[in-house]
């Protein structure tokens, strides 16, 4: 299956940077489907016998486990973030989908904003500020302060600044 950029790329158009969601995002959700994951495996070895009250409070926890997990890597996994040479397109989920394109001719400014987390683990939110509108947030975002050199040099090639 192909991502959705790649289905709705121009003819010429070439993928300038890909970037994604770092892992760190979501950490609250991977630690809570593996604390629902641990206590379900505590609950088995735990109870020895497998008669339908264990064996409920051995599954319920575990599914609820591998669900927020599962629903967060399904998140991460869906989320794109695109630069071409012409434009900047985001799309997130599966099911249903949210999609937001700017072309390049378009954009004011990037906006990246780290916390110090952020910094030592390299993510941040990236916000595109357009003529006129700009782009939710995208939180999380691998390796910012690259896109954002990366639009830098494309805008340049695209509306190179005037001369006096």
């Amino acid at each position: 299956m192909s991502s959705y950029v790649d289905s709705v790329l121009a003819e010429g158009e070439r993928i300038v940077y890909r970037a994604s969601i770092s892992h760190w995002k979501f950490v609250f959700s991977y630690l809570v489907g593996c604390i629902f994951t641990m206590t379900a495996l505590g609950v088995y070895i735990a109870t020895g016998n497998h008669t339908g009250a264990s064996l409920a409070m051995f599954v319920i926890p575990l599914l609820v486990g591998l669900v927020v997990i599962l629903s967060a890597v399904i998140r991460r996994q869906t989320t794109e973030l695109v630069l071409t040479d012409r434009r900047i397109i985001t799309k997130r989920g599966l099911v249903s989908r949210d999609t937001v394109e700017m072309n390049l001719n378009k954009v004011e400014s990037l906006h990246v904003n780290q916390s110090l987390m952020g910094r030592i683990l390299n993510y941040g939110d990236v916000t595109v500020v357009g003529v006129g509108a700009s782009l939710e947030p995208l939180r999380g975002i691998v390796r910012p302060l690259e896109l954002r050199k990366k639009l830098g040099g494309i805008v340049e090639v695209v509306v190179p600044k005037s001369n006096p």
